[in-house]
């Protein structure tokens, strides 16, 4: 009987961590989303969130390259390759199946 009880603690103890761990992961992705939500604002169709990665992604690259002023000449050139990988990547992201408010085509 003792052993049911522990047992029955012990699973009640997993429910709680793993209640814990479900919650603690939607706060985390919480700004993911909201970037993916505003990213579909601004675009006027639906974006992935897969899209939104390479978005930020590139964005990030972006201000690599553009931000610092005095970093040496190889970490520039390696911030442009990234920067021009995560833009391709970002152009080449799977488009959403259901866009929002009419077509959604890429040029």
């Amino acid at each position: 009987m003792e052993k049911q009880m522990t047992l029955t603690a012990n699973e009640s103890m997993a429910n709680k961590c793993a209640e814990t761990v479900k919650r603690l992961g939607r706060y985390i992705s919480l700004p993911q989303r909201m970037l993916r939500r505003y990213y579909s604002n601004v675009l006027g169709e639906d974006v992935s969130e897969a899209r939104a990665r390479a978005m930020t992604e590139a964005q990030l690259a972006f201000f690599a390259v553009t931000l610092p002023a005095d970093y040496p000449l190889v970490l520039r050139v390696l911030a442009c390759v990234w920067f021009v990988v995560a833009a391709r990547k970002a152009k080449s992201s799977p488009l959403p199946a259901s866009p929002r408010g009419g077509e959604c085509r890429r040029k």
